[in-house]
């Protein structure tokens, strides 16, 4: 499906007012990475989607029913039930329709004839599409972010009866499962992935030597995160002095580390650190005792899913066994 832009003839003045006036949930950032999660299983669930949709439109007696996952700047339709130029259009800019007013609501966001309302008119729906009545329930993901909606479209004044709002509302939340379904599957296939990943890591780290050695194991096994460089940051015997003993990215062995506090941190707690998109920390362990942190450094900053961090996390958990061995 193409995607759809606002025509020359809306005024940019107009654009603009309605993108200031967008709710502060649109870019929330743990609602644009749970909606990251889910976007990739929609091509995959358009043929179900599409059927959501024709369901709610026969059901609704309604000319339009979309499945739309809304991002920060655009809207993308992946279940669609009515006619052209919906069935290809494929999505709308952020400053279009009511979708994104409608990732706030609690139940349903309804509008009977948005003709009346002086800020609801001047949308591009309206005034390009004929756009009257319109209701929309949310689509949550499993932490109950709003990824989207499932939206009814008249192009005549309705009155939405709450019968009406509770079908979409089940359409709905049939419509996020078919995604999570998908999304389920994936991660399962993921995690046996990692885990025949971790244990060929282990074996090859069994004949290691040296610190450098391990490293060079390292960096394979992360390929799929596009880590550019890892380094094991190494405690003296006293657990203080934080430096680097080795890098895969040619940096000297020893270069002091006293005034980065986040590594020291990780060692001090035994947590891992993902705040920093661009560096995740692994604490590097012992049996009890905590030796030094792993460094998993990316060119580009990222959002780490709860799958990276667990894998992460395990891969520092067998590098700190090697280490241990090859310092004796």
């Amino acid at each position: 499906m193409t995607s759809w832009s606002c025509g020359a003839t809306l005024e940019l003045v107009t654009e603009a007012r309605i993108s200031a006036e967008l709710p502060e949930v649109v870019r929330r950032p743990s609602r644009l990475r749970a909606l990251a999660e889910l976007e990739a299983n929609a091509e995959s669930s358009a043929t179900a989607l599409d059927r959501i949709a024709a369901i709610a439109c026969r059901v609704l007696d309604v000319p339009v029913v979309l499945v739309n996952l809304v991002g920060a700047d655009q809207q993308r339709f992946v279940g669609c039930g009515g006619p052209e130029p919906w069935a290809s259009m494929g999505g709308m800019p952020i400053t279009a329709g009511f979708c994104p007013f409608a990732l706030g609501a609690d139940d349903a966001y309804a509008l009977e004839d948005a003709r009346v309302d002086p800020a609801a008119a001047a949308n591009p729906a309206v005034e390009q599409f004929g756009v009257v009545a319109y209701a929309g329930v949310p689509l949550r993901a499993a932490g109950g972010e709003p990824v989207g909606t499932l939206c009814a479209i008249d192009f005549e004044p309705r009155t939405w009866a709450e019968d009406d709002l509770a079908l979409l509302a089940d359409l709905a939340a049939g419509a996020t499962a078919e995604l999570q379904l998908l999304a389920a599957t994936r991660l399962v296939a993921r995690q046996h992935g990692s885990l025949r990943t971790l244990t060929r890591l282990t074996h090859a780290l069994a004949t290691a030597e040296t610190a450098e050695d391990i490293l060079l194991v390292l960096l394979p096994a992360l390929d799929n995160f596009g880590a550019s460089a890892v380094r094991v940051l190494m405690t003296d015997e006293s657990g203080q002095a934080l430096r680097t003993a080795a890098a895969t990215d040619g940096d000297a062995a020893d270069v002091p580390l006293a005034a980065t506090s986040a590594p020291a941190e990780v060692v001090r707690t035994g947590r891992p650190d993902f705040a920093d998109g661009a560096v995740a920390l692994l604490p590097l362990t012992a049996g009890k005792r905590q030796i030094g942190a792993l460094a998993v450094c990316f060119d580009d900053e990222r959002t780490f899913s709860t799958h990276d961090r667990e894998y992460l996390t395990a891969v520092g958990g067998v590098a700190g066994l090697a280490l241990a061995r090859v310092a004796g």
